[in-house]
């Protein structure tokens, strides 16, 4: 794993991203425009390897995964499911890459979506800040959820 850090002006807020793909030319290619973009500042890992890469992901804390959907479907599935339901990264929202329009079934526990034609680093900034309010508000709505059904069971005790 590599840790790329664009650089940052004091202005702009900064997250971290984390990058999970198996081709280094388009990683590179999506990176550069995370560099690109103006209105924030975006220090990116990527990872490459698919061996140890849940520990990696833990390690570096990012505000959003970012996953190219080029790697092995049911491997992918594995991942995402996992990222989404494990205590310590349920909390990160992941946007997918997406190479075609073509819906598959292991993406219902991404948060965002962007096609990879024609992609620009305005999309791009806008789909990682899309992911990390729908993950936010997805946590609030469910966490009001949870207070007013016990409310409930409590009054018809």
């Amino acid at each position: 794993m590599q840790a790329l850090t664009t650089t940052p002006i004091k202005t702009r807020e900064s997250l971290n991203v984390f990058l999970v793909g198996n081709n280094p030319i388009e990683l590179g290619d999506i990176y550069e425009k995370l560099k690109k973009i103006k209105n924030k500042s975006y220090n990116a890992e990527i990872g490459f390897d698919i061996k140890g890469l849940y520990k990696k992901i833990l390690h570096s804390k990012p505000s959003c995964i970012l996953i190219d959907d080029n790697f092995d479907k049911t491997y992918l599935k594995t991942l995402v499911k996992r990222l989404a339901s494990s205590i310590k990264t349920k909390h990160i929202p992941i946007t997918i890459i997406k190479n075609s329009n073509y819906t598959e079934t292991y993406l219902g526990h991404a948060q965002e979506f962007i096609l990879k034609e024609g992609l620009t680093s305005e999309a791009l900034s806008i789909s990682i800040l899309n992911a990390i309010r729908f993950k936010s508000m997805h946590a609030y709505i469910n966490d009001k959820y949870e207070k007013s059904k016990s409310k409930l069971k409590g009054f018809f005790r």
